[in-house]
């Protein structure tokens, strides 16, 4: 990463995080803030046009997706409240390089003193399974070091940095001494070939047995399966009703791998339904699902990002567990993106064995937290560490 220059500090007003715009150029990229929903959404051609470029493509990139969670799931409580503060780089000709979709979370939402964490959109339940600076691999090293020039420089509106998606490097460079650091988190990529038949003869002699295994199960029972792909927009409402019932099933049926309810709360539904019906009006959604006895018994979710597959989350019905539903559904989806042409698909997050038996290629994307250099801030945040698992720090937390 380039050497860190500093230049003057950003005036404050009161205890809000001065709006006015802020621009700084380095050698080789310029750096501007953003304070609004209405800024960051003009960047929408440039930003999807970026996206486009980046060899993993997965949705939590795109300007809708980000745009829809501010819109949603920001926390606008007395108690934590979080003020849009996102970062735009350009190179010298113009040109979008990276979008840095971040806020200032504050606890409480109000007050000089209270805690302000600079982090990515995407605080939630795992409804975001992937949060970090967008831009292109070969251009990040550039893009971190504009932004910690700012961000030394502007210090006194911080106290630490979330930073999600790294290299190993980056965030040995970006991790503050002695602070316990996040895990890494694994996102697995499977390519396709052009026919089933050459996937399948990839894959271990025990996937091939549990493949059999899929289609045999159902068969020896008088059972048979249909799979169905959903995507016009008049019939994705009914099915993400059908995906909240079944994943909340998953979750609750307490077999096998624990899986937790994503979209127990209501703004989380909202959130996901809104997003989704904008995707399907686009043709960029598919509702993956299995149907057993006229019934749904199993879904999935997909986004479409030019030639890859991004699979979200899941819901089948406990009922159906020991045939391996979940691992058909997959099956079938695998064999319909290789008929539509994918060049891959991205399993999600997680070395779990579901994506394992795949033999996807996997990037690691590593976490850091960054303390500020203000005298005050590691003192709160190894105050704020030791308390955050009292019951009072709970009125703190943004799943209320």
């Amino acid at each position: 990463m380039a050497a860190l220059s500093s230049p003057g500090q950003e005036n404050m007003q009161g205890n809000q995080t001065d709006t006015r715009r802020n621009d700084i150029s380095t050698p080789a990229l310029t750096l501007t803030t953003i304070h609004t929903d209405t800024e960051l959404a003009a960047l929408t051609p440039e930003w999807s046009a970026l996206c486009a470029t980046l060899p993993l493509q997965h949705p939590f990139a795109e300007p809708d997706w980000n745009l829809h969670w501010w819109r949603h799931l920001r926390a606008r409580r007395l108690l934590i409240h979080d003020r849009l503060h996102a970062f735009v780089l350009r190179d010298a000709d113009g040109k979008l390089v990276a979008v840095a979709p971040m806020m200032i979370s504050v606890r409480p939402g109000l007050g000089a003193f209270g805690v302000k964490v600079l982090q990515f959109f995407g605080a939630d339940p795992n409804i975001t399974e992937v949060r970090g600076l967008i831009c292109h691999p070969d251009d990040s090293d550039a893009a971190l070091a504009a932004l910690q020039t700012y961000l030394l420089a502007h210090r006194h509106l911080w106290d630490w940095i979330e930073w999600q998606g790294l290299s190993p490097a980056q965030a040995q460079q970006l991790s503050s001494p002695g602070i316990e650091q996040p895990k890494a988190r694994v996102m697995c990529y499977r390519p396709l070939p052009s026919d089933w038949d050459t996937l399948k003869a990839s894959l271990s002699r025990n996937m091939k047995e549990a493949i059999r295994k899929c289609f045999n199960s159902l068969r020896r029972d008088g059972l048979q399966h249909a799979f169905e792909v959903v995507e016009r927009p008049v019939d994705v409402a009914p099915a993400l009703d059908d995906f909240y019932r079944l994943h909340a099933l998953r979750a609750r049926s307490g077999e096998g791998v624990p899986h937790a309810d994503a979209f127990r709360a209501r703004k989380s539904r909202s959130f996901l339904s809104d997003h989704a019906m904008m995707l399907a009006r686009e043709n960029r959604l598919r509702v993956f699902r299995l149907r057993i006895g006229g019934k749904v018994a199993a879904t999935r979710i997909g986004f479409v990002l030019g030639d890859q597959l991004y699979l979200y989350y899941s819901g089948y019905d406990p009922r159906w567990r020991s045939y391996s539903l979940m691992t058909t559904l997959v099956i079938e989806t695998m064999r319909w993106a290789i008929a539509q042409g994918f060049a891959g698909v991205n399993l999600s997050t997680g070395r779990d064995q579901s994506k394992l038996r795949w033999q996807p290629q996997e990037e690691v994307l590593h976490n850091a937290i960054q303390i500020s250099p203000r005298a005050r801030s590691a003192l709160v945040f190894r105050a704020y560490t030791r308390l955050r698992s009292y019951p009072l720090m709970h009125r703190l937390s943004r799943k209320k």
